[in-house]
């Protein structure tokens, strides 16, 4: 479609939006002919239409997450045992000479998906309790480092603590007997 073309289609559509006088309404017609708005919708009403979505969230809400993922994975691993059913069973089509124990061999892939899931869960765990000391070991740092600035601002980083402490007993003994002299 060329701009002549264009320029010579009659305008039936009227915008559905208010009037504007800086805009030719001839323009937002033809605009509007080709381009048509849909209405906006918030991300909270877009969510409210999806089934899936709400599938998901009362299933989560219903099951708890913990159960939710246990039966997510096992439904993972039952689909990836089923595509390894059939394509042993379309190669044993293939070659039927070839002895093959199709029940062994899928519960052997069963056992050795499972054993993967749990090394992956172990070392998840691992990583997450080494993250956790990691945060707690810099979190104590930056403690440490703030409670040295400190110090170091109010000059008692020179002063250990036992001085500090006799030093404030001088003080209060000697401002007791100031006050019995006085």
């Amino acid at each position: 479609m060329n701009v002549s073309s264009v320029s010579s289609l009659s305008v039936n559509t009227t915008p559905t939006s208010t009037k504007d006088e800086s805009v030719d309404q001839d323009y937002l017609a033809l605009i509007a002919q080709f381009y048509q708005a849909e209405e906006y919708k918030s991300r909270d009403e877009i969510n409210e239409e999806d089934t899936s979505l709400s599938k998901f969230k009362d299933d989560l809400i219903s099951k708890g997450a913990a159960v939710f993922l246990k039966e997510l994975n096992e439904e993972k691993i039952e689909a990836m045992v089923e595509e390894y059913r059939q394509k042993l069973l379309k190669e044993q089509a293939e070659n039927p000479d070839k002895p093959m124990d199709i029940n062994q061999m899928v519960s052997d892939f069963r056992k050795q998906l499972l054993e993967e899931l749990m090394e992956a869960q172990k070392t998840e765990e691992e990583n997450k309790s080494a993250e956790n000391t990691t945060l707690m070991s810099s979190d104590i740092l930056k403690n440490i480092q703030a409670t040295r600035n400190d110090e170091q601002t109010s000059g008692l980083a020179d002063t250990g603590f036992l001085e500090q402490m006799l030093s404030l007993s001088n003080k209060n003994s000697e401002e007791k007997q100031d006050e019995v002299k006085g």
